[in-house]
């Protein structure tokens, strides 16, 4: 489930189902070309989009949320959801607030080749897997 009017409109009767929230995490860091900054951004909004697609019915895509690197505060999460995932650069450093715990997995997204529609989609498959994984993890204690 996406984070928009149309999807939003069967929230109440989704709600039980969805367990999940989709957070794509992303820093603004100097040395880094606008264009760059864009192109960056936009993959991982699209790597976002993907795992939501694969995983759909359990997850929650929330918008894109974006800081200067130079800030210094911790990423809280959202309540009332078992899991949170959240979906940053490698070279990031993002780090969550108290409420990180078992159901909480930081995915991070390589920074190279974000041109490639392979290694895009091989990214995907291997991220969604990382969630399924988190779920069987949690299922199984």
């Amino acid at each position: 489930m996406q984070w928009n009017v149309s999807e939003f409109e069967n929230w109440e009767e989704l709600r039980p189902y969805v367990d999940t929230a989709l957070l794509p995490l992303y820093l603004y860091r100097d040395g880094i070309d606008m264009k760059d900054h864009v192109l960056r951004m936009n993959y991982l909004l699209n790597v976002a989009a993907g795992i939501e697609q694969r995983l759909k019915g359990r997850i929650l895509l929330f918008p894109l949320s974006y800081r200067f690197a130079a800030e210094e505060q911790e990423q809280m999460t959202p309540p009332d959801f078992a899991f949170t995932v959240a979906l940053h650069f490698s070279g990031d450093n993002i780090r969550f607030g108290d409420q990180k715990g078992a159901g909480t997995l930081m995915l991070p997204v390589g920074e190279e080749d974000l041109d490639s529609s392979l290694r895009f989609e091989v990214t995907v498959d291997v991220l969604s897997k990382e969630i399924i994984r988190l779920w069987q993890k949690k299922s199984g204690q």
